[in-house]
């Protein structure tokens, strides 16, 4: 490194090194007690980028940003003949050094994302990699002077997002991250509800259901970041469907999370996702993937639940709590009659495991069954609801068939509701079109679509 570099006549001493991008090399450097930033211009070859007069470009860039409103160093000084410009310095560390450091950024996405929209407003990108921002007093800078022309796919929600973040890694999932799932779902589904479909709840239901293929837990693929899941790739009771979702601030990781489902969830016949008919991001992305939209869909419907609801059982019956390991064989013999499996006592059976049931976050009140004078249950209705939500999910909902048609499943699911109104939730949604819940005021919300690929 030289010792001084001159700018229009005027000596500046070299301090150090600040870095080298495609245009130039940046010195730290000082004259006349101040500290500020030379810029020498360079002409290294650039294999994807093309530059035309690049202390042109310098100058015109900086009039671009300071015309949108970016925050940007000052410029002192330019001498064309030797191609160096001279800028303020701002002092701080960059977003790289905090990012290598193990600091989070997270408080500064609001300021890039407001740049980045100054930019696209524009008709420019910025280059959002991490070494190009600078935080002095809880401001952001944006400290070269690089933009062009807009393009999508190098805008800071498709490219630069994923410089910002902390390290991502995959791993497949173990029983001691069951935990982690249902918050990542969790925290999903309060930023984002085009995957209520797929929720904390579905995700306790799924992990114990007697047809979930258990053996092939391992396949499920978990991205963590900063200690948390970010990402998930989870099959749906078995290989060949597969729920894809990722946390909105990692939205760059989609399709890696999608490649990898294909690859490790898929049976003999590919893999289908379910997509939100709104998610434009996730649609283009499985599209760009191969996948392509079927006739085969998924209805959400939701319900306000800012009224009592009435839930009086017929005469004769009477309404029961159930728990789901002490009264688990009651129950699966009733699910076994309610979904029309038959009342082959020995059949049933046989078909059971008997390995106990294990549902973490499930409230016994919201479990409940009309048992008939016996005492044997007839009819069921279980609702999940976590505090840290604002919603219940209604699954499975059954009645055996001699009992049909009086209305009891839906005293029972109204019952339920009150209990979980009570506990908080706001809304109920259940994955169903089916005219039972539109008679109980549940309305058609969300419209999935699944896109397969063979």
């Amino acid at each position: 490194m030289k010792e001084c570099l001159t700018v229009c006549g005027k000596t500046y001493r070299l301090i150090r090194l600040l870095g080298k991008g495609k245009g130039g090399y940046s010195y730290l450097a000082e004259s006349d007690g101040q500290q500020v930033v030379v810029k020498q211009i360079h002409h290294e070859p650039c294999d994807y980028y093309t530059f035309g007069n690049k202390i042109e470009a310098e100058l015109r860039d900086y009039e671009r940003l300071q015309n949108a409103g970016i925050r940007i160093p000052g410029m002192q000084a330019v001498d064309r003949d030797a191609e160096r410009i001279v800028k303020d310095y701002i002092e701080g560390p960059t977003v790289m050094e905090l990012l290598q450091a193990g600091v989070s950024v997270k408080a500064y996405l609001p300021q890039v994302r407001d740049m980045a929209a100054k930019a696209m407003a524009a008709g420019f990108n910025i280059d959002y990699y991490p070494t190009n921002f600078v935080v002095q007093d809880g401001l952001l800078w944006y400290v070269d002077y690089e933009c062009n022309d807009y393009s999508e796919q190098w805008d800071f929600e498709h490219w630069g997002i994923q410089y910002w973040q902390p390290k991502v890694s995959l791993h497949s999932y173990r029983d001691e991250d069951y935990e982690a799932v249902c918050n990542f779902l969790i925290e999903l589904n309060q930023k984002d509800r085009t995957h209520i479909n797929w929720n904390w709840a579905r995700f306790e239901w799924m992990m114990e259901h007697p047809e979930f293929d258990k053996s092939a837990r391992s396949s499920i693929g978990l991205w963590w970041s900063d200690g948390k899941v970010v990402g998930a790739a989870i099959y749906d009771m078995y290989f060949g469907e597969a729920f894809c979702g990722v946390l909105p601030e990692y939205e760059a990781l989609y399709p890696e999370i999608l490649d990898y489902a294909y690859r490790e969830l898929k049976d003999d016949s590919g893999l289908a996702v379910a997509i939100h008919q709104e998610n434009a991001a996730e649609i283009k992305a499985a599209l760009q993937a191969g996948f392509e939209r079927t006739d085969q869909k998924e209805t959400i419907m939701e319900l306000s639940l800012d009224r009592e609801f009435s839930s009086y059982l017929p005469g004769g019956l009477q309404l029961r709590e159930m728990d789901q390991i002490a009264d688990r064989a009651a129950l699966e013999w009733l699910f076994w009659q309610g979904f029309d499996h038959g009342d082959d006592r020995e059949a049933f059976e046989r078909s059971l495991d008997h390995v106990p049931h294990i549902r973490r976050h499930f409230n016994k009140a919201l479990c409940l069954s009309a048992a008939d004078p016996s005492g044997e249950p007839v009819s069921h209705c279980s609702l999940w609801f976590h505090p840290d939500t604002d919603y219940a999910y209604v699954e499975p909902v059954c009645t055996i068939p001699d009992y049909r048609g009086k209305g009891i499943a839906a005293v029972l699911l109204s019952e339920a509701m009150n209990r979980a109104k009570s506990l908080g939730a706001k809304e109920a949604y259940v994955i169903s079109d089916l005219p039972f819940y539109e008679k109980l005021g549940f309305e058609n919300a969300q419209r999935f679509s699944f896109y397969r690929k063979a």
